[in-house]
């Protein structure tokens, strides 16, 4: 598995304690309301404080690997789905976050792994190689940050995507 960014996904200066991805623009988005809303108990997951600034970071190193790796499939663990889903769901402020780190939408398939074996197969393979990338840039475990064991979002069955 060639984990090397190809010309068109070259990676830029280290910063903010990365290893070749520029992050400050995404250091710079607000997700003060998304967390509040995550931590509503009615409206949200019914989180704690320190777990929606634990997964936002989470998210934001999401974020840098899907502009890093842009022809690769970046698949987020369980926490930074859900976080996602909720950025999502503030469509202007998304649409608009999207074209300051992405130059354009982002768009979200949901669906990844749920068309049959081959594609389950494809999905944590690509899990697997989000993993490899996390670490290499990150240096630590994908969701350690978090507290989250590295749980695909699918919370793959019956073999989980270690």
């Amino acid at each position: 598995m060639n984990l090397n960014p190809s010309d068109s996904e070259a990676t830029v200066s280290i910063s903010n304690g990365t290893q070749g991805l520029n992050f400050e623009d995404i250091q710079s988005l607000d997700f003060t309301m998304i967390k509040l809303k995550l931590q509503d108990l009615e409206e949200g997951q019914g989180w704690p404080p320190e777990r929606c600034e634990a997964v936002e970071i989470e998210y934001r190193k999401f974020l840098a690997l899907k502009r890093t790796y842009p022809h690769r499939e970046i698949v987020p663990n369980r926490d930074v789905d859900l976080f996602w889903h909720q950025h999502i769901l503030d469509t202007v402020k998304y649409a608009e976050d999207c074209e300051k780190i992405f130059g354009s939408f982002l768009h979200h398939y949901p669906y990844f792994g749920m068309n049959g074996p081959d594609d389950y197969s494809d999905l944590c393979t690509a899990f697997e190689e989000t993993r490899m990338l996390y670490r290499r840039h990150f240096t630590e475990e994908y969701g350690a940050a978090a507290g989250n064991r590295t749980k695909c979002r699918t919370k793959c069955k019956p073999m989980k995507c270690k």
